[in-house]
């Protein structure tokens, strides 16, 4: 990575004067400008390196200065120094530094009517096209021959997820609920983030409640609670075991779904479920990445951010884009046959509760019983860490499928605002 991010400080990398910006979940901590090799801080005026405004931003236990760096285009610093890497000419490029559907980066097919960009491979496409091109999504959109246009191209949700925003207050230490922090000291202000339920504490308010005791910045992850790092190490291993047979009871469930359908039953070694995690970039699950986000493609129409990149491959890889960080998600999965048929986006805040953001199945499998089979394994999975709740946002067409069919509740502005 060091080598790679040198191209972001040559002739040809990032213009001097653009604007940079450190941020942690979603705010912005600290900001500043390009200027020759390093960053000039609005907090102290001076030109820095990379990591020592990430250092005056409070956040040096983190190291990774170069993906929490953004432009104000929404690009991270990593991410501009991959898409330089590339050959990729920033004066001109505004689509995306990666594939739609594998999430990887390399010499990518780019949409004329939108910023998603594919590898030819992933497409199925033979050649690479020339003059005018448009993505699957576009063609569908907008029809043959015409052009998608920026400003007005629709963001619709057809599986919508989000019935109206929370009106009460979030975000600040989980102690004392300010927001304010320290930068350039580490003192009782400084803000500690946990690596496994992202909630924030100040230092000062760590110990005075009894928490913990810090001196100074952690140099590894820190976790705020005894739950929070048995969690951690929970996921880490289940990551690793890789494939496990479903339960009995849930084949029985799909087995008899498949009765009434008139289909044939499935032998109990043709089903499986697993975790994955995008952010480990590891090689085996890439595949099943794609296949993640193929389907969720099926369903979702685009989740686009202000810089006009479709959030749900970021999510499926665990990327993180304008401040957004994804990096703590996993994808749980149904393998029916060594084919991905069900899937669903978790993230684990901590024993207090789990959030599912994102599930589905392939359109070509709906109505076998695959995504009760999938939500029982995320059950179980679940109720193995003592994590109390699991939460999701839903519209308002679909509440009575989560709370009369799969037991839900709606949850209290208090409720959400406690979690937070």
């Amino acid at each position: 990575d060091n080598d790679l991010h040198k191209v972001l400080f040559m002739p040809n990398g990032i213009p001097d004067g653009t604007d940079l910006a450190y941020y942690i979940k979603g705010q912005k901590v600290l900001g500043g400008y390009k200027q020759g090799n390093g960053i000039v801080c609005s907090h102290c005026d001076t030109e820095i390196s990379p990591s020592q405004f990430e250092a005056h931003a409070g956040m040096a236990a983190k190291r990774q200065p170069y993906r929490h760096i953004y432009t104000s285009t929404g690009r991270t610093l990593h991410d501009i120094a991959l898409l330089l890497a590339n050959g990729q000419n920033l004066a001109t490029s505004n689509s995306d530094d990666m594939c739609a559907v594998c999430g990887d980066g390399g010499e990518l097919i780019i949409c004329d009517g939108c910023p998603r960009a594919f590898h030819a491979g992933c497409l199925g496409e033979q050649f690479v096209p020339t003059g005018d091109w448009h993505c699957p999504y576009c063609k569908d959109k907008f029809g043959p021959g015409r052009k998608a246009d920026g400003e007005s191209r629709p963001i619709l949700i057809r599986l919508a997820r989000v019935v109206k925003p929370s009106e009460c207050e979030t975000g600040g230490c989980v102690v004392c609920r300010a927001n304010d922090f320290s930068v350039a000291t580490f003192d009782d202000r400084t803000v500690m983030l946990c690596d496994q339920c992202e909630k924030e504490y100040h230092v000062g308010c760590l110990r005075n409640s009894g928490l913990c005791d810090l001196k100074e910045l952690p140099k590894e992850k820190w976790f705020c609670c005894n739950d929070c790092h048995m969690i951690h190490v929970a996921m880490q291993n289940i990551l690793l075991k890789g494939t496990e047979v479903v339960p009995a009871s849930v084949l029985c469930m799909i087995n008899k779904k498949h009765r009434e359908k008139g289909l044939i039953d499935i032998a109990a070694n043709e089903i499986e479920w697993r975790i994955l995690s995008g952010k480990s970039r590891c090689p085996e699950h890439l595949p099943l990445l794609s296949r993640i986000a193929a389907i969720f493609r099926e369903c979702f129409d685009p989740i686009v951010a202000t810089s006009g990149r479709d959030l749900i491959p970021i999510m499926v890889y665990g990327r993180n884009i304008s401040g957004q960080e994804f990096g703590g998600m996993f994808c749980v999965v149904l393998i029916v046959k060594s084919v991905v048929v069900s899937a669903g986006l978790l993230r684990i805040f901590g024993r207090e509760a789990a959030e599912l953001p994102m599930v589905a199945t392939s359109r070509g499998n709906q109505g076998n019983g695959y995504f009760l089979a999938l939500f029982s394994c995320i059950e179980r999975l679940l109720f193995s860490m003592n994590v109390e709740s699991l939460v999701l946002p839903a519209a308002e067409e679909a509440e009575s499928i989560w709370t009369n069919k799969l037991g839900f509740r709606k949850m209290s502005d208090e409720r959400v605002s406690a979690l937070i």
